[in-house]
């Protein structure tokens, strides 16, 4: 499996990202500023490493428009149900994961 590391300026400023070669088909791409971490058909990396830098930048945007926090105590065994929970539903987060549930209209 081969792996490469680099990174992307984007307004002055490096952020790394890495191109994993799953297959002859499919490549894995992380890049955490980016919040991406997934599997791409190897004819659309290209397409996306041009993109990368509006997604960085879309992802500050958002970080930055999310800065509320609301916390709460619970059991470790209701943390962990809800953890699962989360990843059972597809989330990337239990943040995510709640702030949908809260939010859904009955």
């Amino acid at each position: 499996m081969k792996k490469v590391s680099s990174t992307i300026t984007v307004n002055n400023k490096k952020y790394p990202y890495t191109l994993t070669q799953r297959n002859k088909d499919v490549v894995f791409v992380e890049c955490k500023a980016a919040n991406l971490a997934q599997d791409f058909l190897s004819e659309d990396v290209g397409n996306l490493l041009i993109d990368l830098p509006n997604l960085i930048i879309a992802e500050k945007k958002y970080a930055e428009s999310n800065s509320e926090v609301i916390r709460f105590r619970l059991s470790a065994k209701d943390k962990r149900v809800i953890e699962k929970k989360a990843v059972q539903a597809g989330y990337r987060s239990v943040s995510d994961y709640m702030r949908n549930l809260a939010l859904l209209e009955t």
